[in-house]
C-alpha cells in the first residue's frame, strides 16, 4: 500500500507555471529579491511533469542568485523545496543531501521553522529507507521545534507522518489517533492539500483492517481533492491504493484502469518510485488473471526501480509478490528464496503486519495467501 508523507508542497495552477516560465527568461530585480520571486513562483507552479522541470530549473537559478549572498532563510527554503521535488521523483540520496544543507543553513541562522521542516524531510528519507527508529526521532524533533515556533500546520503534517510509522509497525490504534487528529485540524482550516494526504493514509489503514468500503470511501474523497487541485503525485498514489483494494476484492476489471493511470502518471513525472509501485500491481493483476509467468517481467523491473529509489518497504512488497508469481509458475524453490528475502527486509524495517504475513506464507508455501 502507498502512503503519502507530508511536507510543504506547491500549489496547483498551470497559469502559475506559465508565469514562472516567463520569469525565468526575464529578470530585472536585485539577486535576493529575484531569487525569492522565482522560488515563490516555483512553489505555486503546479504538480504536473512540466511543472516539476520548471521548479527544478527555477530553484537552481534561485540558488545561483543566492550563491553570492550570505546564508539566508530563503536559501534554506529553496534547498529544501528542490530536495522535495527530487525525493518525489525517487532521487532519494540527492534529496537527502539538499535537506542536510538546508538544515545546516537554518541551524546557523537559528531559523526554527526551517529547522523543523528539514528534520521532517529527513524523517521522510529515513522512513523510505526502512529506518523507522530514526524516522520517529527525526519526526519527534521536528514536531517539538514546530510547536515551539508556532508552526501549527507543519506540526499537524508531522503528526500524520508519525501515524504512518505506527501503521507500518502495526500499531493501528496509535495510527488512527494520529490520522484523525490531523484530519480534524486540516478540515477545520479547509486545508485540502493536507486533507488529501491524510485521507489516503487513513484509507490504507482501513484497508488493512478489512474495512474495504470505508477505505474506498476515504480514497474516493482523497482522489476528488487531488484531481480538483491538479495534484498528479497524490492522484497516482491514490490510484495505486484503489487498484490494490479492487485486486483484494477480486475485481480485476476495476483494478486495471487505476493501475494504468498510476503508471501513466509515474512515467509522466519520471518518478522511479511510483513507477515501481504501479508495476508491482500490474504484476499482481497478471498473476491473479492466471498469467504468473508474464507477471515476473514487470515485477523484476519494479524491483530494480525500487532499489534505485531506496524504498525498503516497497522492495519487500515486490519480493513478496515475486514469490507468489514464482509459486504459481511452479518454481517453489525460487518462491521461497524470494519470500525469505522479503521477510529479511520486513524484519529490518520492523513491519509487523508484513512479518506475520510472510511467515504464514513460508509455513504453507503460499497456499493460503494469494493476494
Amino acid at each position: 500500500m502507498a502512503r503519502t508523507s507530508a511536507e510543504h508542497q506547491k500549489g496547483p495552477t498551470s497559469r502559475k507555471s506559465l508565469e514562472l516560465k516567463k520569469q525565468l527568461t526575464a529578470r530585472r530585480s536585485p539577486p535576493t529579491i529575484e531569487a525569492r520571486r522565482l522560488a515563490e513562483l516555483a512553489m505555486a507552479a503546479g504538480f504536473g511533469a512540466a511543472a516539476d522541470e520548471l521548479i527544478l530549473r527555477s530553484d537552481r537559478e534561485s540558488l545561483a542568485l543566492l550563491g553570492a549572498d550570505e546564508d539566508s532563510p530563503l536559501l534554506a527554503d529553496v534547498l529544501r523545496w528542490q530536495g522535495s521535488v527530487l525525493r518525489d521523483r525517487g532521487q532519494t540520496s540527492d534529496a537527502e543531501a539538499l535537506y542536510r544543507r538546508s538544515l545546516a543553513v537554518a541551524g546557523k541562522l537559528v531559523y526554527e521553522a526551517g529547522r523543523a521542516h528539514a528534520f521532517n524531510c529527513l524523517g521522510n528519507i529515513a522512513q523510505r529507507r526502512g529506518d523507522l527508529t530514526s524516522a520517529s526521532k527525526l519526526y519527534d524533533e521536528a514536531r517539538r521545534i514546530a510547536e515551539v515556533a508556532g508552526e501549527g500546520r507543519l506540526a499537524g503534517m508531522i503528526q500524520q507522518n508519525l501515524g504512518i510509522v505506527c501503521d507500518i509497525t502495526g500499531d493501528s490504534e496509535a495510527a488512527f489517533s494520529y490520522y484523525h487528529a490531523s484530519l480534524h485540524a486540516f478540515e477545520s482550516t479547509h486545508d485540502t492539500q493536507a486533507m488529501t494526504l491524510v485521507l489516503n493514509n487513513l484509507g490504507v489503514l482501513l484497508f488493512k483492517g478489512g474495512r474495504l468500503e470505508d477505505a474506498r470511501s476515504s480514497y474516493d474523497r482523497a482522489l476528488t481533492l487531488a484531481r480538483y487541485r491538479g495534484d498528479l503525485l497524490s492522484e497516482g498514489v491514490i490510484e495505486q491504493n484503489v487498484a490494490e483494494l479492487e485486486l483484494k476484492r477480486g475485481d480485476l476489471g476495476a483494478a486495471r484502469p487505476s493501475i494504468d493511470r498510476a503508471l501513466e502518471i509515474a512515467e509522466l513525472r519520471q518518478d522511479k518510485l511510483r513507477r515501481a509501485a504501479a508495476l508491482r500491481l500490474r504484476g499482481a493483476s497478471l498473476r491473479l488473471a492466471g498469467q504468473a509467468s508474464e507477471a515476473l517481467e514487470p515485477l523484476r523491473t519494479a524491483m530494480t526501480l525500487s532499489a534505485v529509489a531506496e524504498d525498503a518497504l516497497l522492495g519487500g512488497e515486490i519480493m513478496y509478490e515475486c514469490g507468489l508469481a514464482l509459486a504459481d509458475s511452479g518454481d517453489l524453490a525460487a518462491a521461497r528464496q524470494s519470500w525469505t528475502a522479503a521477510l529479511d527486509a520486513f524484519e529490518r524495517i520492523g513491519a509487523g503486519d508484513w512479518i506475520d504475513r510472510v511467515r504464514t506464507v513460508l509455513a504453507d508455501d503460499g497456499l493460503r495467501d494469494r493476494m
